[in-house]
């Protein structure tokens, strides 16, 4: 690729990553993602045509690394066509996808398949009464099978998000079980910093979590898997799978931020906290679709904030389910 056509920010960070959301709708109601019930649900309009052409535009701009997110992307019946379609362009090296894994039990095989490589599961508790009311119904052992599925098919480095908020209080209260699940499977548990998307979860430092796992066994720092992002990650005494901290809040990283999103709705965010997006979908919908969209691939890129703090209004903020998590 020419280096010149590739997609560099205001103070020289390269774009590389891009997040596709594929929809607003999901099977649970976690407090952090849709607060007070997230509000009206958009119906799905990125068809899989559509992520096609967006994913062919960016992959066109040096974009190597794409993550398909939600909302829950499982519930698009189209996901292996898309995965298919998005896998097949010339320049993606990694697709990734970000599930709940409530169902990824029965489509994980389907999904390695089509060419996803990698999956992210979100599970903020390991007690099933406690995932329940965090979720609001959902099962602990759904994303566990889940888990065990997609390790069997192959989607590797398995990331396990587990979010340090809850709307009764910081958590998790069960890092042993958090900690066994690293022995017993070779996934990577990250512990994330509640942001301000979160509505009025309550924050937990990240280090808190880091001092109490200090306690159960030696902590060594390791290199992170593949798929880069803002993690450190450590390795307890003889764990077959890594401990890792991600620290928005208490340790911005946005000086390596390297990423662009699609939301559900088709609107082109050039950071997390963008109050305002592009609208993808008159041009979507145009004779040259790729050209223009390559073109607000550039123009966003180029308005980038450099730190999230500087456009983050309380009142502006997008809940994670309409932003693509």
């Amino acid at each position: 690729m020419d280096l010149t056509s590739a997609l560099t920010d205001s103070i020289g960070r390269r774009i590389d990553y891009l997040r596709i959301s594929l929809t607003e709708r999901c099977d649970l109601r976690c407090a952090y993602c849709r607060p007070g019930g997230g509000g009206a649900v958009a119906q799905d309009v990125l068809t899989a045509a559509d992520v096609t052409v967006i994913a062919e535009a960016a992959a066109g701009l040096g974009v190597r690394r794409i993550r398909l997110t939600g909302g829950e992307p499982l519930l698009r019946a189209d996901l292996e066509d898309i995965v298919r379609r998005v896998r097949a362009i010339p320049g993606v090296e990694d697709l990734a996808l970000t599930t709940n894994g409530q169902t990824l039990a029965r489509r994980a095989a389907g999904l390695a398949a089509a060419g996803l490589m990698r999956v992210n599961v979100s599970l903020d508790s390991l007690d099933p009464r406690r995932y329940a009311e965090l979720t609001s119904g959902g099962e602990v052992a759904n994303v566990l099978r889940g888990i065990d599925a997609a390790l069997a098919a192959g989607l590797l480095p398995l990331k396990v998000n587990v979010v340090l908020a809850s709307p009764s209080g910081p958590g998790p209260t069960d890092l042993d079980g958090f900690v066994e699940l690293a022995r017993s499977r070779p996934v990577h548990v990250r512990f994330i910093e509640a942001m301000p998307t979160c509505g009025h979860a309550s924050y937990l430092p990240a280090q808190q979590v880091l001092d109490r796992l200090a306690q159960m066994g030696e902590m060594r720092p390791v290199e992170g898997p593949q798929g880069g992002g803002p993690a450190r990650y450590y390795r307890l005494d003889d764990s077959e799978g890594t401990l890792g901290l991600i620290t928005p809040i208490s340790e911005p990283f946005c000086a390596r931020c390297n990423r662009l999103r699609i939301s559900a709705r088709g609107d082109l965010l050039a950071c997390l906290f963008s109050s305002a997006g592009v609208s993808l979908l008159s041009v979507l919908r145009g004779t040259r679709p790729g050209e223009e969209i390559g073109a607000l691939l550039r123009h966003a890129t180029a308005g980038k904030p450099c730190r999230w703090a500087e456009v983050a209004d309380a009142d502006g903020i997008r809940a994670m389910h309409v932003i693509g998590g």
